[in-house]
């Protein structure tokens, strides 16, 4: 019985860190008496520990480099609250910005933030959804004859339509075909054409491709 006694309390001893930790989930209830201060004013923290277990709570604060600037002990009543006032003097709080309040009681820490000068947060920029666009678009070669294959390739931002639409024009500005180019996974399209003297190339010259992909429009020249 008594072996079975001394198991038990055993089991109790190992346990207790973890019942312990699990009792503080939700601990401190705290606040400062304003949000943003300039060099000079002075700062008020209190609060109230929900879960009574020591009875102090380190304190320490950060600049808005993550220096740190002081370390102190708020000691806690016995109505389970403490108060503290804190003189934002100079020169540890002339820097304009976010400064942390680090509290740890026992295994738990809780961050909170005051900021000091005329400092807003910077914004997080809001990706907007850009329109796809060609942004490269080439021939194998820059001359051709008879009987030659013109291929074409391009190159698309995003995907957003399967293909893109491709015009090859005279040198005086005479459509001479239509093509489509298949975007693939890695963004890329391509066709090829042969060069017929007399059906698609009647004229010797300069000719012009465009490429159409949703509103964007690429052009090349052969």
């Amino acid at each position: 019985m008594l072996g079975y006694l001394i198991g038990i309390t055993l089991v109790l001893t190992v346990l207790s860190p973890l019942v312990f930790s699990d009792a503080f989930a939700e601990t401190f209830l705290v606040s400062t008496d304003k949000q943003s201060y300039n060099t000079g004013d002075s700062l008020t923290i209190s609060g109230q520990i929900l879960d009574f277990g020591m009875p102090v709570i380190a304190m320490s604060i950060y600049d808005p480099d993550g220096k740190i600037l002081s370390a102190n002990n708020l000691e806690i009543s016995s109505e389970k609250t403490f108060t503290k006032t804190i003189q934002l003097d100079s020169p540890f709080y002339e820097k304009t910005g976010e400064y942390q309040i680090k509290l740890d009681y026992g295994q738990i820490s809780d961050n909170h933030y005051f900021t000091v000068g005329d400092y807003s947060a910077p914004e997080i920029p809001v990706r907007v959804n850009e329109e796809p666009e060609i942004f490269l678009l080439y021939t194998d070669q820059n001359q051709y004859a008879d009987n030659d294959t013109i291929h074409i390739t391009g190159l698309v931002s995003s995907l957003g339509s399967p293909t893109s639409l491709i015009g090859v024009y005279d040198p005086f500005g005479m459509p001479a075909g239509f093509y489509f180019g298949t975007i693939n996974s890695d963004l890329e399209f391509s066709t090829s054409f042969l060069v017929k003297d007399g059906v698609n190339f009647r004229t010797e010259g300069t000719y012009s491709i465009k490429a159409h992909y949703g509103e964007s429009e690429a052009i090349s020249f052969f």
